[in-house]
């Protein structure tokens, strides 16, 4: 029984999709905690206002890379297929074609973020221009990363893709740590995202070099242009605008309160984000399974309550820890100091986090089986924020309270529409009555 229990357990962990599922899950974890490493050092070492610059400018750069998962889904599709099929002439020219697309877009963003680097500038009330244009850097040399880290995953390279995204953490911790400690201040943090992302392209090219040493085919490459944009278009800008409920309240205080104020807020904001950097890992596995059981045709309402659950367990323990123990938590992230301001915050925060992370799964439900029509309502819902926020901002109370309330209201929607179309609703209403009537 027990070989039999071992080989069924080596037999598991071998599987392809479990094995590449482990490997990229454990680089991004890696690089999570890493990242997350690093933003503590950036929040105890530099000033509040040079940690809420680097927060600030690091959101502009998260909502610019958003983008880039467009180009991926398309890259992987053709890729794949080609790689299956043995034509590596069409891999190769693909690769080129991409790579000409994006070298080209990537020296847009850099001329877009130098000639507009004054406005910049001014609405994120920075005092250096060469922040801006070193954000515009970041963001080129990530799409180039992107490029090649699109083919890896076409090749099944998963072990090597996690291999690179573990180098590349470590790449970033040291250099950040290195220009910090020189006094580059916000530089710093902006120098180790360049220098991780420049790092991953290097080293990320070893394996597809054998490809581009192969003749090219001159054949042409059909594309369903209509297809992919159908799909690419919503799913951009829903995951832009959910993206934008995490990054823009940063922005927002950093041009509507005092440097100092915003710095409090930036830190406020790196540990509630703490729920998302250890929940987000969940709905990004759970897609591709969500999308081959339905293609197969299997049951995958089960796979979306786990989800649910192994998000919500983590996040509810550390929004309590949050409530009970502020001061004690601002202490071991933040370095205590005056970062203590926002305590009274800190667990409601944390609850604005959860919900989030709860959103974010009901959304990777929702795009893994193509009802991209969702985008009517996390677009309204983020505009809805911005709006809100923009009218008042008085303090932070109403700045996460306009986040939190939104957020609930979208997802107590997107549940409904999930029991509606896919759950048991008529079950779902008998199981309310009947705690109605006593009285729960």
């Amino acid at each position: 029984m027990r070989k039999r229990i071992k080989y069924l357990g080596n037999y598991f962990l071998k599987h392809e999709l479990v094995s590449g599922s482990i490997y990229i899950l454990s680089g991004s974890i890696f690089g999570n905690i890493l990242a997350f490493i690093l933003n503590i050092f950036l929040a105890r070492n530099l000033s509040y206002a040079d940690y809420a610059i680097f927060a600030s400018l690091l959101s502009v750069i998260t909502l610019a890379a958003i983008p880039s998962g467009s180009i991926n889904t398309i890259i992987v599709k053709f890729a794949a297929d080609f790689f299956v099929n043995k034509q590596i002439g069409r891999l190769k020219t693909l690769y080129l074609l991409f790579f000409k697309f994006v070298l080209g877009l990537s020296l847009f963003i850099i001329l877009f973020f130098y000639v507009f680097a004054i406005p910049f500038k001014n609405y994120l009330n920075i005092d250096n221009i060469w922040y801006i244009v070193a954000c515009g850097f970041v963001i080129s040399v990530f799409y180039l990363n992107s490029l090649n880290s699109a083919f890896l995953q076409s090749l099944l390279k998963f072990k090597f893709m996690a291999l690179i995204n573990i180098i590349g953490s470590i790449l970033k911790l040291s250099v950040g740590v290195t220009l910090v400690i020189l006094g580059y201040k916000a530089f710093g943090g902006l120098g180790a995202l360049f220098s991780m992302m420049f790092g991953m392209y290097i080293i990320a090219y070893l394996p597809l070099a054998k490809i581009l040493k192969e003749k090219s085919s001159h054949g042409q490459i059909s594309l369903n242009i209509r297809q992919i944009f159908s799909y690419a278009v919503p799913t951009f800008i829903t995951i832009l605008f959910l993206t934008s409920f995490i990054s823009m309240d940063v922005v927002l205080v950093k041009h509507f309160f005092s440097p100092r104020i915003a710095g409090f807020y930036a830190g406020l904001s790196l540990m509630g984000k703490v729920i998302y950097f250890l929940t987000f890992p969940i709905p990004t596995v759970m897609f591709p399974l969500l999308v081959k059981r339905h293609v197969k045709g299997e049951g995958f309402n089960n796979l979306f309550y786990l989800a649910l659950a192994l998000v919500i367990l983590p996040a509810a323990a550390i929004s309590i820890f949050y409530f009970v123990f502020p001061n004690f938590a601002i202490n071991v992230f933040l370095g205590g100091r005056d970062y203590l301001y926002v305590a009274e915050y800190l667990g409601i925060f944390g609850l604005y986090i959860t919900v989030f992370s709860l959103v974010n799964v009901c959304v990777s439900f929702f795009l893994s089986l193509n009802k991209t029509n969702i985008v009517i309502l996390v677009a309204l819902a983020a505009i809805l924020q911005i709006i809100l926020i923009y009218i008042f901002h008085s303090n932070f109370y109403q700045i996460i309270g306009i986040s939190f309330s939104i957020l609930v209201i979208l997802l107590i929607v997107l549940l409904y529409l999930f029991f509606k179309n896919y759950g048991n609703f008529e079950k779902l209403k008998k199981s309310i009555i009947v705690l109605n009537n006593f009285g729960i």
